[in-house]
């Protein structure tokens, strides 16, 4: 590989981020450091670590000096992710109900191409060396991300799961960057399987779709079609549902035009105006 090519590649790869979930070892940030530096990742994100800064992580993470200077700490998982596209939450089992489960490889591939096709943000999320991401943590992202180990002996330490993400993140980076141009003029949306077209609105954020949620259930509480004070699994269906679509700009403040509208007919608040006859359809 010359050195434009691994420039175009570790470029691709400055959109993918690595988030550490309330780690208790230093030493497992230095070498999660040292294995992003290795394979050309640079952005790592620590929510509430136990102990930072600490010695064992410039040990560890020896010749990444510029990945530590990068480090963002932050206090919530949310802040963390906020402002991405697509969210891998790492489990080594699918819980409470059934998520859209990738396995690494396709996760990587899925990862680079909605990078260089739609310029956007991903993060894959580690959890705690005990117990790894609650179930509230797992819900928060779009896809579940599963390393296929020995099932024999499938122990890999959080270090060596993010080692192994990060390979295949830049094996999928190789494999994109050498074999197409990654000059694109218009984003392009996975419609179905092995289909693309191009899409005309940028997708939403995780933040967006923060704010999001709770409208929907508001909405729902409102016309009593959900019991707040016995939710079930609706709320967590409805994450994965939307989760799984990946809402455009538009179509997102459509479905929130819609909520408010059907909040004040429920209400009893709301009248036609000039306004709404003016309104284009979309």
């Amino acid at each position: 590989m010359n050195n434009a090519d691994n420039a175009l590649v570790n470029q691709s790869l400055a959109h993918v981020r690595i988030v550490m979930v309330n780690t208790t070892l230093p030493a497992n940030i230095g070498s999660a450091l040292r294995a992003m530096k290795t394979m050309g990742l640079s952005k790592l994100v620590l929510v509430a670590p136990k102990t930072y800064p600490h010695p064992d992580i410039d040990a560890l993470a020896a010749g990444a000096q510029d990945l530590i200077e990068q480090i963002q700490i932050v206090d919530t998982l949310e802040d963390a992710i906020r402002d991405c596209h697509i969210v891998f939450g790492t489990s080594a089992r699918s819980r409470t109900i059934p998520w859209p489960l990738l396995d690494v490889r396709p996760a990587a591939e899925l990862s680079i191409d909605a990078v260089l096709n739609k310029q956007q943000q991903v993060a894959i999320v580690f959890g705690r060396e005990d117990r790894g991401l609650t179930n509230e943590e797992l819900a928060l992202a779009n896809y579940h991300l599963t390393i296929p180990v020995n099932i024999d002996y499938g122990v890999l330490n959080v270090a060596q799961a993010i080692q192994v993400v990060c390979y295949e993140m830049r094996m999928a980076a190789l494999e994109r960057t050498t074999t197409s141009s990654t000059e694109t003029t218009n984003a392009q949306m996975q419609v179905a399987e092995g289909v693309a077209m191009d899409w005309d609105e940028p997708l939403v954020t995780h933040q967006q779709m923060e704010e999001f949620y709770p409208h929907f259930e508001k909405m729902l509480v409102d016309i009593e079609f959900l019991d707040p004070q016995n939710p079930r699994l609706l709320p967590l269906r409805m994450r994965r549902l939307f989760g799984r679509i990946q809402l455009d700009r538009m179509e997102y403040h459509l479905l929130r035009g819609v909520f408010s509208r059907v909040q004040a007919l429920s209400q009893g608040k709301w009248k036609k105006t000039q306004q709404d006859e003016d309104q284009p359809h979309v």
